[in-house]
């Protein structure tokens, strides 16, 4: 009797793409990405924002088990890691933008030569407040003035969960927990890709979250609502500053602005014509720092009460979006500025493009 003999690697890419293919698919996606209009990126990740806080709120509710806390700590930790991944796969599966999963994939477009910096640089800008302002507007409108978390065990959950990863943890700790995070994060975002059906990509993106999850690693946009919401329900502690210092500003710009630093001595030193492009480079990142510690500011300045009265929160809900976006219309155009200068200052540092593969 003749036997047919099936090739293993055709049968492996009927399921899926070979890692260098997932490769090339995630440059050109995130090419086609970056070049997307400023306003469908910060639309697509204010819905991505929302997915995330929706599932957040989920799992808070899920854990609030108070003899299970105590008792089975380990349990509570399985259950929300078999319920957060929803997030990420309703992300991915719609085509939203999280920023910890472009981080990638607009990386890998830059680093092939198909994306340019200032595209980059403000699609990265473009994803993270539109994921801020999408948690927030969850966490605020339909979970905190909707009473999803009426219920005092809810509340306390809640409060207790913006404590264990605001307060509790030192600095360097939610530094090193962010990165195995995002490592997690963008593994999944990878099996997502690499899978050719739903299932499949399913079955992928669940168990990097899954396992996140219950190590109790930080994820930014997660604790854009976490944190918030805490903060909503007058955890004690925990004030905007903090978050913004601690959760926020401390790793996102101060230590870009000491590397933007010592990269303009180096390409100084390799490149003196490049000296002007450096030092307007490095003036408008500081430049750029300077309006969101004014931000950051104006936050504190409209939270320095207790909170006392629900018109005191609607005060607060109507100021703080003027504000917001005062402060993010001159950002977005030093940010702009900063990404201009710095396209020459990058082009001698970028990397060889990579081998694509043939169709």
């Amino acid at each position: 009797m003749a036997v047919t003999h099936v090739h293993v690697d055709n049968m492996t890419n009927m399921a899926a793409y070979t890692p260098k293919e997932t490769a090339e698919l995630m440059s050109r996606i995130g090419a086609m990405r970056g070049r997307a209009r400023p306003d469908k990126i910060f639309f697509s990740a204010f819905m991505a924002g929302c997915l995330v806080s929706f599932t957040s709120a989920s799992a808070v509710i899920a854990t609030a088990a108070p003899w299970f806390q105590e008792n089975a700590p380990g349990l509570i930790r399985m259950i929300s890691g078999l319920i957060f991944p929803s997030g990420i796969v309703m992300i991915l599966i719609s085509g939203s933008e999280l920023f910890t999963g472009s981080n990638m994939i607009t990386g890998i477009a830059w680093m092939h030569r198909r994306l340019p910096l200032k595209n980059l640089l403000m699609h990265w800008f473009l994803c993270f407040w539109g994921n801020m302002a999408g948690a927030l507007f969850v966490m605020a409108v339909i979970v905190g003035y909707g009473g999803v978390f009426d219920n005092e065990i809810f509340k306390q959950q809640a409060i207790a969960t913006a404590q264990l990863k605001q307060i509790t943890p030192q600095w360097h700790q939610i530094f090193l927990r962010a990165i195995g995070c995002n490592w997690l994060v963008c593994l999944s975002c990878y099996l997502g890709l690499q899978a050719k059906d739903v299932t499949s990509k399913v079955a992928g993106m669940w168990w990097p979250i899954f396992a996140f999850v219950t190590m109790g690693l930080e994820h930014v946009v997660a604790n854009m609502f976490f944190i918030p919401i805490g903060i909503f329900l007058g955890a004690p502690g925990i004030s905007v500053g903090l978050y913004i210092w601690k959760g926020m500003l401390l790793f996102l710009f101060l230590p870009g602005c000491l590397s933007c630093k010592v990269l303009t001595r180096i390409v100084q030193a390799s490149f003196p014509q490049l000296s002007e492009t450096c030092s307007v480079a490095f003036s408008s990142a500081a430049s750029f720092t300077s309006t969101c510690t004014s931000w950051e500011r104006i936050l504190l300045l409209s939270t320095e009460s207790t909170i006392s009265s629900q018109s005191a929160l609607w005060r607060r809900a109507i100021f703080l979006p003027f504000a917001a976006a005062q402060s993010s219309r001159i950002a977005v155009a030093r940010a702009a500025t900063l990404a201009g200068s710095s396209s020459a200052l990058f082009k001698h540092l970028r990397l060889p493009p990579s081998t694509r593969f043939s169709r």
